[in-house]
């Protein structure tokens, strides 16, 4: 009797996938329709479910040979995803893992997952691949993608490289144009782009149709998604779009503390995996960063290895991380070991190798302050203020930030320590443009001799002696800097020695002018060095074309200071 039961219950599954394989073929979702027949033969074998996944096959055969010759097709991997051969043809083998990654997700419904491979390795094409074999699948018709400015041009090239098929809209850029366009990609399918600053106010109009009513997004895609870590307007906003899943791209999912894990995973699984943030702080953040203390006990040891072990667990189906120095290490010996030896050899046979990148470097180069900074860093630190706050319990950033000027550059110090210190340039007030009204005395060097610069900072003697070198053994170079006034000073000292100088920073606010001179720099060899705040230009931009990166003045944060070095270290 039991076994009649079971049979029955077997049957009420088979049959209930075919009722959702006829609806799927309906619909025109031929894949869809094939795989669910396929699992109702597995649970009831029949001849007449064998003759439907037969006409289905024969569908989607006639649908490919439509524009399917020696050189079309489609494959299906061992997970069940099909993708256009040419497109799956041109990836690494580690990137096919991760298409696959983001199809499982799908598969398995688990709303989302964080991919964080090392910057450098094509997250931006993983993505693209994999939702141009949704849309070829028709398993889905509207995408959400909110990206940094900056890297808007970079998406463009690559979906019109990869998948020119996928209808992509912008909305961003002037308002009257904005609610056209949003219309346009609820009603048809396609990818709708649209930037973090726009999500604080508009995330409401990206929640519901014309008519007021509730809009759900296939996917909402963020890419440097560790910006939603702290609970910001433009988290809540894009907490508020609905969605059927989520995806987050970032280089660096944890940057400071583990509640970084919780803020990600809350968003891509809508809040059903790690609970609230208060549960999260109790059960996993505390302990975790309590057994990381100098003065932990044993037991609180013990503890938050386990808690890190616990949410290592939880979280590892949502999250793909794989590094450089990780592909590399196992090139040798594991040149395929990313895709499942089931996978269709066709499809191996023409995988590009992952390259052998090259060791990288990192120098941490101390320098000595120039005497006029020993002078104003004594003086400064004599202050009374300065005495007061060392005996207190305030937040020390205000006067930690004045130090790290001094040690970069006196003249960024504002005009009126400037003038008390005795760096007053001969500016007049009246030749100042609107830039230097802002109060930075770096703005007014129009006067200052380039040695009397020099010598004021020690810093800035060292990386123009190295920057010098590294022309004349032919490298070429991006400098980073926190400070657009510093980029001034070397900019103008830089051009007096006939350097060949590009420049990015926050006043080039145009995309199309931010994407001609990230073209030019890398077209044109004749570029010694590229200046950049790392604001700006640490994110997202590919800069293969330098070999050399200086980070003048390191970010409190180190993942921000590794992002951009890594926009010249990668694959390419």
């Amino acid at each position: 009797r039991e076994n009649q039961n079971v049979l029955q219950d077997v049957k009420s599954m088979a049959k209930q996938l075919v009722a959702e394989a006829k609806t799927c073929a309906s619909e025109g979702e031929l894949y869809k329709s094939l795989k669910l027949f396929k699992k109702a033969y597995k649970l009831v074998p029949s001849d007449k479910i064998q003759s439907r996944i037969t006409r289905i096959e024969e569908a989607i055969a006639a649908e490919s040979d439509e524009d399917d010759d020696e050189n079309f097709g489609f494959v299906e991997l061992d997970n069940g995803i099909v993708i256009y051969k040419k497109l799956i043809e041109r990836l690494y083998p580690h990137q096919i893992e991760g298409v696959k990654w983001l199809y499982n997700l799908y598969d398995h419904k688990m709303k989302g997952g964080i991919l964080a491979d090392d910057m450098g390795l094509g997250k931006t094409i993983q993505v693209i691949a994999f939702l141009s074999a949704m849309f070829d699948m028709k398993l889905i018709k509207h995408i959400l993608l909110v990206l940094p400015l900056s890297v808007i041009p970079n998406w463009q090239n690559e979906f019109a490289n990869w998948a020119p098929g996928i209808k992509v809209e912008h909305y961003h850029g002037p308002v009257s144009k904005r609610k056209a366009i949003l219309q346009q990609c609820m009603r048809r399918r396609s990818v709708c782009i649209t930037t973090y600053g726009l999500i604080v106010t508009q995330w409401q109009s990206l929640s519901e149709t014309l008519d007021g009513r509730e809009y759900v997004w296939d996917y909402i895609i963020l890419d440097e998604g560790h910006r939603i870590k702290n609970a910001s307007k433009t988290t809540k906003g894009l907490h508020k779009i609905p969605s059927k899943n989520r995806i987050i791209l970032t280089g660096t999912p944890v940057q400071n503390k583990v509640r970084d894990m919780w803020a990600l995973i809350d968003w891509v699984t809508q809040g059903s995996l790690l609970g609230t943030q208060r549960t999260f702080k109790s059960s996993y953040e505390l302990p975790i960063e309590r057994a990381r203390q100098k003065d932990a006990s044993p037991s609180e040891i013990h503890l938050g290895n386990m808690m890190a072990e616990s949410l290592r667990k939880l979280t590892d189906p949502h999250i793909l991380r794989r590094t450089k120095g990780g592909l590399s290490a196992n090139l040798d010996d594991k040149e395929n070991q990313c895709v499942d030896n089931a996978q269709d050899p066709t499809v191996l046979g023409e995988q590009p190798s992952f390259p052998k990148l090259s060791t990288k470097n990192d120098f941490v180069v101390w320098v000595y302050l120039s005497e006029i900074q020993q002078e104003i860093y004594r003086d400064f630190i004599q202050l009374d203020s300065v005495k007061e706050l060392l005996s207190s319990h305030k937040s020390p950033l205000v006067y930690l930030t004045i130090l790290k000027k001094i040690c970069d550059h006196p003249r960024l110090l504002s005009t009126k320590a400037c003038h008390e210190l005795g760096l007053e340039s001969n500016d007049s007030t009246e030749d100042l443009d609107t830039e230097a009204i802002e109060g930075c005395a770096a703005n007014r060097i129009n006067n200052i001799p380039d040695t009397l610069l020099m010598e004021e900072s020690g810093k800035l003697q060292f990386l123009i002696q190295l920057l010098i070198r590294l022309r004349e053994e032919g490298h070429r170079t991006l400098v980073f800097s926190m400070s657009r006034k510093m980029l001034n000073i070397m900019q103008r000292i830089l051009m007096n020695l006939k350097f060949k100088l590009m420049r990015l920073d926050g006043l080039v606010t145009k995309l199309s002018e931010r994407e001609k001179r990230v073209k030019l720099f890398q077209e044109d060899p004749s570029y010694d060095v590229f200046l950049l705040t790392t604001q700006v230009g640490g994110v997202g931009l590919t800069l293969t074309a330098a070999d050399r990166v200086v980070i003048y003045d390191p970010s409190w944060n180190p993942a921000t200071d590794a992002q951009a070095v890594d926009r010249i270290y990668r694959i390419g």
